[in-house]
This record gives C-alpha cells, structure tokens and sequence, in this order.
C-alpha cells in the first residue's frame, strides 16, 4: 500500500507553466501580420495554452484599416483569426469614436479588459474591469489599464470621448486586488507607458506581472521592478514578448521570464493569414500618387514635422504653423513617389486646423505647455526657435525667431495655426478662443504637394535644443 501511494506521488508533476505572449501598438501594420501569425503557431505548437494579449492601439498608422468602410475591421478580422485571447484599450482606439470601438470589440470576438473606464449604458460596450482564464488546473487574473493625460482623458482628442468615463489606474486598481486570493497568478494589462508601469510595480506588488504597452518601449529580456515582471515589445509589430510563469505543487509561482522575439525580420509566413492581408490591401485608391520625395529621410520625425506645418501654414496663410510631436507619425521615407497611403499614414487624425491671434509671450508659454504634454517639441514653420530643459524636464529659455531674421516680439500679436487635438488637449492660456479653418491637416498638406510636387526635407531642423 505504502510503494503504491509512493507510485502515485512520484507521478504528480512538480512544475506547472503557463506561457504568455505579449505584443502592443501594432498601429494597423497589418503587413507583418503573416509573420506574425507564422510565430504565433510556431509558439503554440510548443505551447498549446499559450495566451495572446494585445496592450492596445491597435489601430492609427495604415489607412487601409483605419479608413476601412467600418473602421479598423481588418484589424479586428485579423486579430480574430490569429486566435488572440484579451486585449486592452490603447487612447487610439477612440480615433474613430466610441460607437465605432464598440463595433471593433464585437469583430474581434475575444474580450477587451479595462478597470478604469466605465461607458454609458446606452453604448452596451463589450469590456470588462478584468477576466478570469484558467490554464493547466490555474486560474489567471487579468486586470485592464489605460493612460490619462493631464486634462483627465487618455491622449486622444478630447471630442471622441463622448459617453466614456475614466479614472487614474492607481485609484482603480486597489478596487480588483481581491483578485489576488481568488488567482494563482494575477496579471496588468497596461496601456500606461513604460514608466508608468515600473511605478505601479513599485506601488502594487500583488501583481506578478505588467504587459505594458504606449511608450514603444522594447524593455530588456527579464525587467522587473519591486518583483513584479514588466515588459513592452516596441511598436508596429516589430517584437511579440513570451514571458513563461513556472508554480510549484502548490500553485505558487517559483519564477518567471521574458523572452524578446524578432518578427520583423521572420522569413516565414501563415498563408491564409498572408491571403486576408492581400485582400484587404487591393485597394487602388491609397496607390494615387501625390507627390515625390526627392531626397531620402531616414529616423527623422522632424523633417516630416516640417513639412506638415508648411503645409498648414500656406493653406491658412497664418504667420507660424505648429505640429505636434506626437501627431507625425512616421519618420522614414525614401526617394520615390508619395503615395495617398503615405499621407494618410502619416497624419491619420483628420484634425481640423484652428487659427489664433497669440502674442508672442502666449507663444512661448504654448510652447513650453505642448513640449510638457506631448513629450516632445512641437515642430514649426514660419520661425525656428532654440530652448534648455531644467532638472524637472520642463522647457526653458525658449528664444523664437521668425524667417524673417527678427526675433519674435512678447508683445505682438501673431496669427498662429494649429490642429484642434492641439488646441483642445494643451492647456495653454489664450486670450484669442480660436477660429476654425474648416480644414483638416490633411487637406493642407495634399494642397501643399498639388502646388509643390517635389520636395525635399531631408535634413530639416528647425527646432534645436541647447
């Protein structure tokens, strides 16, 4: 009796894993998606349970799905058909409204997780605060996150927040921390930036692991912050994380890892993956050519900056156009044909112009506001300007100076243009409520290359920090 019960104990596993594949920001790169679905099967052929999570901003990047005839549908088809089990909400989500996330949740089919954002109840939208899966005799708590930006809302324009409501996540998170008792393994999926996330580690060390998202961040193989594993797999489907959770016979978890696996540079490829994105792409009308790029630009979010605010300050005909540094979208194109797709790629918002008579003294706090909020300096026309950053990250001696040659006057007044994402999320003081152009950003900019067919910004700074 004795050697049987041994028998039996001797056969019980020690171990049990549980594998998690991780990506975020895909941005519509529907592109990368065979190869994408190639690693994927390739992972669950070792791993049958493996578990797919998306960290959001899904969409914004390739007009193919953005301007589908139902917004980000082949995004959502897609991600359907490569079998995801959870996603969150990235800000982009919300780029074509809330009605229209609505429809992408009820395409894709699998569910959508976030604790701090509640919906009216009239938009019946399909997410929940977190999910419960059950993996190999586990249950996994998956709790949702998205960013806030300063004005409350994540960094989306402010008017497609209609019937969403939002709280900070680390108000919201001690409300699920029940979680923990009920879980063997309790997990964030965030779409809060890098930073953020090391931080909520820090404060909330019930988790055991953040899958980050927002910031672009390939995060290092193996980052933890205060023992909770935290990763990021950079943008565009560049990168997909598998992180592997090893418990022991108690259902304790005794050690886990991230692992970085390359899909940009994957050779191999999921046809009937390969066939829906062939599909989706045979639409001639993102092929009309709109211009030609006579020199080559290559990781320079700048250079493009500039020409969008060209564009905007010759069809306005104000004195100083500003873009927004997180409004360009990409920051390499090579010597050829500018396409419609390359347009509406890099400038899918459809942000409509604002016009504002600003003294130059609310120029330079504008200024200084934008590169606190967005992250970065807004890029100009009209003028270039120098500035410093002080030890708590916040612009300083901000010295403006017009084209032509003279400094910029405190005390004139300046017709300045700009997009209304910028205008409603920056919080800049104005006196001047601002006007309307009934334009969008990419109106200008397809006026601009129709009057200036070549052009070459190549090299073009005009921003410069001392």
């Amino acid at each position: 009796m004795a050697l049987a019960l041994l028998g039996m104990m001797s056969c019980q596993p020690k171990e049990t894993k549980l594998y998690v594949a991780s990506i975020n920001d895909m941005h519509a790169n529907i592109d990368n998606f065979p190869k994408l679905a190639f690693v994927i099967d390739s992972l669950r052929a070792e791993h049958p349970d493996l578990l797919l999570f998306t960290a959001g901003d899904n969409r914004s990047g390739n007009p193919i799905n953005d301007r589908y005839e139902e917004p980000a549908r082949p995004m959502a088809e897609l991600m359907k058909a490569v079998g995801f089990n959870l996603g969150t909400f990235g800000n982009h989500e919300w780029d074509a409204g809330v009605m229209a996330l609505r429809n992408v949740l009820e395409v894709a089919e699998f569910p959508f997780v976030c604790a701090n954002v509640t919906f009216d109840d009239t938009i019946n939208m399909p997410s929940k605060p977190y999910v419960i899966f059950e993996r190999n005799g586990l249950k996994i708590g998956v709790i949702g996150a998205i960013q806030l930006g300063l004005n409350g809302l994540p960094d989306f324009h402010p008017n497609k927040a209609a019937g969403s409501h939002f709280r900070p996540i680390e108000e919201v998170l001690p409300e699920y921390l029940f979680l923990r008792d009920e879980c063997d393994a309790l997990f964030l999926l965030s779409h809060c930036g890098f930073e953020a996330d090391m931080e909520t580690a820090e404060q909330f060390p019930q988790l055991d692991a953040i899958f980050g998202g927002h910031t672009h961040t390939l995060v290092k193989d193996n980052t933890f912050s205060n023992g909770v594993l935290v990763t990021q797999a950079m943008n565009r489907v560049k990168y997909i994380t598998l992180s592997t959770f090893t418990f022991d016979k108690d259902k304790k978890i005794i050690a886990k890892e991230s692992h970085n696996i390359p899909v940009n540079t994957e050779q191999n490829v999921n046809a009937d993956i390969k066939a829906m994105v062939d599909d989706f792409n045979n639409n001639d009308v993102f092929e009309k050519v709109m211009g030609y790029n006579d020199a080559a630009i290559d990781d320079c979010y700048e250079c493009l900056g500039c020409l969008m605010a060209d564009g905007d300050l010759e069809m306005t005909g104000a004195d100083l156009a500003f873009q927004n540094y997180g409004g360009v979208r990409f920051d390499t194109l090579g010597v050829r044909p500018i396409l419609l797709k390359d347009l509406f790629s890099l400038d899918p918002f459809d942000n409509e112009l604002v016009l504002f008579n600003m003294t130059g003294q609310e120029i330079v706090d504008f200024l200084a506001v934008s590169f606190f909020t967005d992250g970065g300096p807004n890029y100009c026309a009209g003028c270039t300007y120098s500035y410093s950053v002080d030890d708590e990250g916040l612009m300083k001696d901000c010295k403006v100076t017009l084209d032509n040659g003279k400094p910029l006057d405190l005390k004139a007044t300046y017709k300045v243009v700009m997009n209304s994402y910028m205008a409603s999320a920056f919080a800049f003081e104005h006196t001047d409520p601002g006007t309307s152009s009934y334009h969008t950003s990419n109106e200008a900019l397809t006026e601009y290359l129709a009057k200036h067919p070549h052009v070459n910004y190549a090299g073009k700074i005009r921003v410069h920090e001392k």
